[in-house]
Order: C-alpha cells, then structure tokens, then sequence
C-alpha cells in the first residue's frame, strides 16, 4: 500500500455548505496517493442530536431539526435531497424507541449521535464525487475500528491498526471515514468522547503508517492562550509532541488529549492548519520542542474537587484505591490530585458522572463545584521552581484566590485552581508573565 496522508476535519469547518467546498477544494489540492479523510458532524449536529434524543425519551418528538439541517446542507452544495433518507428513518425509528421506552441509555445516545458523522462522511464523499473525485464514504466499524465497552467514552482496543490497514487498502480513491464512532467486540456501536475524530484520525495514521496527518480547524494553528479569553496570544509554529498533548490536557480544545499518542509511536508528522487559509504552515508538532519554559497557558471551566473521607477501618490506600478506580472507570479525567489528612482527592471536569460518584459514596464525597484550572505548559516548565511562586504571587497580588496549586506535580506544567469568575483575569495576567511575544518558537496570528 502507497503512503496516504491523513486529513481530519472538524466540525466547524464542515459547518455549511461554503465550509465543505473549502474542504472539498483542500482534499482536491493534494499531490500524490489519494489521501484518507476523517470527518466529525457538521458543527452543531452532536448537540442537536443530544436534544433530540433526550427529548424523544422525555415523549417529544423533534426530529425535524435535524432533517431542516442537513436538508439546507444538500441543498446549498447542489446534492439530491433523499441522500440521507435512510439515515433519516432510522432516527425516527430511534426516536420512536426512545419516546416509547421513556429513559436514555448511554448505548442510546451513542446510536443518536452517530447519524452526524455517518451523514458528514456521505455528503462529504458525494461533494469529491461531484468533482470527478473517486470518493467513497466508510464508518469507521468497517475498517475493523475496535473499541471497548463504555459508551460515551470508548478507548481503542490493542491490535486494531492491522485490521484498519487492510481495510484501507481495499478501498480505491480517497476514503471518507467516520471520526468519533466505532464498535466493540460485541457488535455494539461506541463513541469516542468529544473531539473523539481526532482519535480516530491519529489511529487511522499510525495504521498505514502515513508521512503526514494534518487536523484541519477553524483557528490558526495552536495558539498560546485561548484567543477569545485572551486577544493577545500567539501562533506557535513549532511546538513538542509531549507540551501539544499536555495543552489538550489541561483543557486546550485544540487536539483531542489521546491524539497525538498513536502519531508518535509511527513516527507520523503532524499539523494542524487552518481551513481559512490553505496556504498558511499553521502548527508542527516536532520531536523534543524548540524551547524550554513555558510556551502557553491552558484552561478548564466547570471543574469540581471530588474528596472521599478516610475514615473507619479502611486504610487511606484502600479508600484511594476505591476511589480512584471509581474515576477511571468512568473516564473522569483527574487533573489535578489532592491529599489531606481526613481525604484523598481529585480536580474532575464537571459532567453526569460526578453525580453518578456522589451517588455512590454518599455521604464519604465531598464536591465543591464551580472552579476553573490554569496551567503553564511548556518543555521543562514543571521543573521551574520558581516560575510557580512567580505566578501564585502575582495572582495574589491581583486579590485572585488560588484555592490550589499543583506545583512540580507533571514536568511539563504547573496548573493552579480558581474561583471559576477569576479565570479571566488569570489568564491574562499568566500568558503576559510566563509567555513570549513574537520570537523563538512563536509568531504574531493576526
């Protein structure tokens, strides 16, 4: 099999018809073996999906939403509007099943979501067919794209990339593969977590060991600070491996956390461009990192601070075992872990399944809710003692409580914990102290 590159395109840049001719002209443009294409659902389609499920187990069926969004879709880019009909009656069949049922499961609303991508993929494929473009739509199950059990929150199982490889080899032109979805060993459809296609993509990279992937979004690459929160930040050229996946750790949503994970381990390059402007270099993700320090600062909103109580005849190794586990089982990503001496901690993004814990422990959870978490990220910036101090005296200085600070804790950040209102001066006042402007591994965005 040839070397394909891997392009993965996300929601906001298949949002309207305009959007997915940019990404048709992009495909179109590449030199050499056809490439492999991963896509997401049109921009907003996740969500509409969500509502409309949760609205057909509550006995309301809205499923026209949908069916007005992708009609407009067909419409604006000149493809017939029964292409998606089939896609169309399995919803109202789901739909049907919900209201009667009258409860979401998780299996449910993983088969909600995926009439996105499936559709995405389809129309996708059929805009490149247009152009005389040999296009074929894939889900992503076909290429033997294996997942666990979780629903919502699936995790590729081991030894899936030789199937995926083969598949890939039987299919002529340029594949239009299916982000976010897959299956389990049991036949039933799984999902990969928000921003889940970028997982998909890198796994399909590594499969067929591709000299490139390239993750088209709506920005300009990865930028030092969030450039809604913070109007100064920067374009960062150049930047390691590990500080991209440590940035998506804390909470930049530029990359899934997992994604550059796979690319690493086939030695596959990595960009991430801006479908706006084709021609710019965007981001690359090089071995090792071009600098030392921190390069950028990261955020998460809706955070809560979980801490199970020690007490009784457990032992705090017990109780943190119990209570660790509980996490990981439910793919709670713990950013930040704490100790005391009655308890043993962690940061959680906020979601259904901190509620689940509380049900669980009861009376030995305590959760404080509506925090935030800041991090420095950068190649060694873990290590800088006193660039922590630095910046908590600063916040300070600003009266910004640090209700806590993970100091030395990962070697490529040091993260703190606000008061959820604070987060934007915080940044600010962080990406202006620890952050270069124009120079060595940064350039100006605007």
């Amino acid at each position: 099999m040839q070397h394909r590159r891997v392009l993965k395109f996300g929601g906001a840049a298949l949002a309207d018809g305009p959007g997915v001719e940019r990404v048709a002209d992009i495909i179109a443009a590449q030199d050499g073996t056809p490439p492999v294409v991963v896509v997401s659902a049109h921009h907003g389609v996740t969500d509409l999906l969500e509502a409309v499920a949760k609205a057909a187990a509550d006995g309301n069926i809205e499923a026209e939403r949908i069916r007005i969004r992708h009609r407009t879709l067909l419409s604006q880019l000149g493809l017939p509007s029964e292409l998606l009909d089939r896609f169309w009656r399995e919803l109202l069949h789901l739909l049907a099943h919900l209201k009667e049922q009258g409860f979401l499961r998780a299996e449910d609303l993983d088969l909600a979501w995926s009439f996105g991508e499936r559709s995405s993929a389809r129309i996708v494929a059929h805009v490149l067919q247009a152009r005389g473009i040999e296009a074929t739509p894939v889900d992503a199950w076909d290429l033997g794209f294996l997942t666990d059990s979780l629903h919502g929150q699936a995790r590729p199982l081991d030894g899936v990339t030789e199937s995926i490889r083969e598949a890939l080899d039987q299919i002529p032109g340029v594949a239009v593969v299916t982000g976010f979805l897959a299956k389990d060993s049991e036949g039933r459809l799984t999902t990969l977590g928000r921003n889940g296609s970028d997982l998909t993509a890198s796994y399909v990279a590594e499969a067929i060991a591709a000299p490139e992937i390239q993750f088209w979004k709506t920005v300009s690459g990865i930028m030092s600070a969030d450039p809604a929160k913070v109007p100064n930040a920067h374009l960062i050229y150049r930047l390691g491996y590990g500080e991209a996946a440590e940035l998506a750790f804390h909470g930049a949503q530029v990359l899934h956390p997992a994604a550059v994970a796979p690319a690493v381990r086939a030695r596959v390059a990595v960009t991430v461009r801006n479908v706006a402007d084709p021609d710019s270099p965007g981001t690359r993700l090089v071995a090792g990192g071009p600098r030392s320090g921190p390069v950028a600062v990261a955020s998460r909103t809706n955070m809560v601070h979980l801490e199970c109580l020690v007490s009784g005849p457990e032992t705090r190794s017990q109780v943190a075992a119990e209570f660790f586990k509980a996490i990981d089982d439910r793919r709670l990503m713990a950013t930040i872990l704490t100790s005391s001496g009655d308890a043993v901690g962690a940061f959680v993004p906020g979601s259904d399944a901190v509620e689940e814990l509380a049900a669980r422990f009861g009376d030995r959870l305590r959760v404080t809710r509506g925090l935030a978490s800041l991090a420095l990220v950068g190649k060694g910036a873990g290590r800088e003692r006193t660039l922590g101090q630095r910046a908590q005296d600063l916040l300070d200085q600003a009266g910004i409580e640090v209700c806590h600070a993970a100091l030395g804790a990962r070697s490529r950040s040091q993260a703190f914990v606000l008061r959820e209102g604070d987060l934007g001066r915080a940044l600010e006042l962080l990406h202006d102290l620890v952050v270069p402007g124009p120079g060595v591994g940064v350039q100006n965005s605007g």
